[in-house]
C-alpha cells in the first residue's frame, strides 16, 4: 500500500508492503466538499443515496453545523438502521455537542469503540480506497518541477522522489551528496543505485560517492546505528557469509542505544517545505515517501540474508555472537516509531532467536509480532482514514508522523495486552 517502489519485490519486507499504512491519509483526498445543494426546482424530484446522506453529514460535522448533521443522520439511521456508519456518525454528533474540545482522533476512536469497533473495510457508503497514483502521471509531474530553476538541496531531494533515478537526476545525487548532513537520507540512495535507468559507469561513481558520504558522516555520528550498518553491508552480496571482520563490527554497532538519530517528523517536514517551496504536487505524499524510504534501508535486508547464508558456515562461538548482535539489532530497530520498523525489527530478532535456539526469545519474538500485525489489522478495520473528515484525517496523519505505532495501538481492543 506504500508507494515505495524500490521494496514492493522483497518478500522478507512484508512489513513494508503492511507497515507505512499512514501513507493511506495521504493518498486518500485531504477534503471531500460536499455535494452541492440540489436546486429548488428539483429537491423533489432526488433522492440522496446513502452515500451522499453520510458525505453531507460528514461536510456538516466539520462545518461545525450539528443541527444540519443531525438531520442527514437521521434520514441515512432510518434509511439504513442496521448498518453501523450512521451509529458511528451519531455517535460523533454526541461528542461534538457534550465534549466539543475533544480532538477528532480521540472523538472517533471513542465513538467506534463505543458501537462494536466495526469492520469499515468493505463499508458500501464510505468512498473507495484510493488506487496508487497513477505511476505516469505522478512521474510527468515531478519532470516538470525537475526543469525549473532548484537549488542544489531542492534537485538532490527531487530526484529521490523520482525512482527510478535516470543519469541526470543520479548526477544531482552525486552533486549533493557532499554538502548533505541529513544521514537518513544515505538510505534512498543505497536503493537508486540499483536502478536500471543508469549506465554501469555512473552506478559506480554514485556507489563510490555515497560510501565516501558514508565513511565521513559515519567518522562524524559513530552513535548512528543505521549508518554504521549501512556502511558496513552497503554493495555486498546477499549470498555472501558474513566474515569474522563484519561480526565484529556488527556486535559494536549492535551496543548503541538507537537505531536512529534523526526525528521522523523533523524529516518529513523539512522535506515537505522544500517541495511544497517548488511546487510538487501532492507535497505530502511524495515528502511521506522519501521520509519512509529513509527508515529502515536495505541495512536489514542484507544482515537477514547474509546471516541466513552464515550460519553453517561459522563455529559455534561466532554463531552466538551474532545472533546477540542481530537480537540487538531487531531491538533498537523495533522500538523506532513507525510500524515498519517495529515489524521488520521483530523479524530480525524472530530470525535471531530461531538460529540461537532460544526458545523463550522466539516466543517472546513471535508474540510480539503477531501483536504488531494485530495492531495493525485493528487500524485497516477502523479505516478512519475513508471518512470524509478532514479535520480527523489531518489529526490522524500528524498523530502517526510523530509516533505511528502509538496512534495504532490506540485502535487495538482495550483489554488486548500490549508489549
Amino acid at each position: 500500500m506504500t508507494p515505495v517502489r524500490s521494496f514492493r519485490h522483497r518478500s522478507w519486507l512484508q512489513a513494508c508492503q503492511l507497515g507505512p499504512a499512514l501513507l493511506a491519509l495521504t493518498l486518500g483526498p485531504w477534503c471531500l466538499e460536499a455535494a452541492a445543494a440540489p436546486a429548488p426546482a428539483r429537491v423533489f424530484a432526488q433522492t440522496p443515496s446513502p452515500s451522499e446522506l453520510l458525505t453531507r453529514a460528514c461536510a456538516a460535522l466539520e462545518a461545525g453545523d450539528l443541527d444540519g448533521a443531525a438531520g442527514h443522520i437521521l434520514t441515512l439511521r432510518q434509511t439504513l438502521p442496521e448498518s453501523p456508519e450512521p451509529r458511528l456518525l451519531e455517535s460523533l454528533l454526541a461528542l461534538r455537542r457534550t465534549r466539543p474540545s475533544l480532538g477528532w482522533r480521540e472523538a472517533y476512536l471513542q465513538a467506534w469503540n463505543g458501537i462494536g469497533r466495526p469492520d469499515f473495510r468493505d463499508s458500501p457508503l464510505l468512498p473507495e480506497k484510493q488506487q496508487e497514483p497513477d505511476l505516469f502521471t505522478a512521474t510527468s509531474s515531478l519532470e516538470k518541477i525537475w526543469k525549473q530553476e532548484l537549488s542544489a538541496e531542492q534537485r538532490f531531494l527531487l530526484a529521490l522522489a523520482m525512482q527510478p533515478v535516470d543519469a541526470e537526476q543520479a548526477r544531482a545525487l552525486i552533486a549533493y551528496l557532499p554538502k548533505l548532513t541529513t544521514l537518513e537520507l544515505l538510505n534512498p540512495i543505497a536503493e537508486d543505485i540499483k536502478s536500471d535507468r543508469l549506465p554501469a559507469p555512473l552506478r559506480d561513481q554514485l556507489r563510490a560517492a555515497l560510501r565516501t558520504r558514508l565513511a565521513t558522516l559515519s567518522a562524524e555520528h559513530p552513535e548512528s546505528m543505521q549508518l554504521r550498518a549501512l556502511l558496513l553491508l552497503e554493495g555486498t552480496s546477499d549470498k555472501a557469509p558474513l566474515t569474522a571482520r563484519e561480526i565484529q563490527e556488527l556486535e559494536a554497532l549492535s551496543q548503541l542505544p538507537d537505531w536512529r538519530q534523526s526525528d521522523f517528523h523533523s524529516l518529513y517536514q523539512s522535506t515537505l517545505r522544500q517541495f511544497e517551496a517548488i511546487g510538487v504536487s501532492p507535497a505530502d505524499n511524495h515528502a511521506y515517501t522519501v521520509s519512509v524510504l529513509a527508515l529502515a534501508g536495505t541495512a536489514p535486508w542484507l544482515l537477514q540474508t547474509r546471516a541466513e547464508v552464515s550460519w553453517d558456515t561459522l563455529t559455534p562461538a561466532e554463531r552466538q555472537r551474532l545472533g546477540e548482535a542481530m537480537w540487538r539489532v531487531g531491538s533498537r530497530l523495533s522500538d523506532e516509531s513507525s510500524i515498519l520498523e517495529r515489524l521488520v525489527g521483530l523479524n530480525l530478532m524472530k530470525k535471531a532467536a530461531t538460529a540461537l535456539g532460544d526458545e523463550e526469545r522466539l516466543r517472546q519474538a513471535t508474540e510480539w509480532r503477531a501483536e504488531g500485525q494485530a495492531i495493525y489489522t485493528a487500524w485497516q478495520a477502523a479505516d478512519p482514514h475513508l471518512w470524509p473528515l478532514p479535520s480527523l484525517r489531518t489529526e490522524m496523519f500528524e498523530s502517526a508522523v510523530r509516533d505511528e505505532v502509538a496512534l495504532m495501538r490506540a485502535f487495538r481492543a482495550p483489554e488486548a495486552s500490549t508489549p
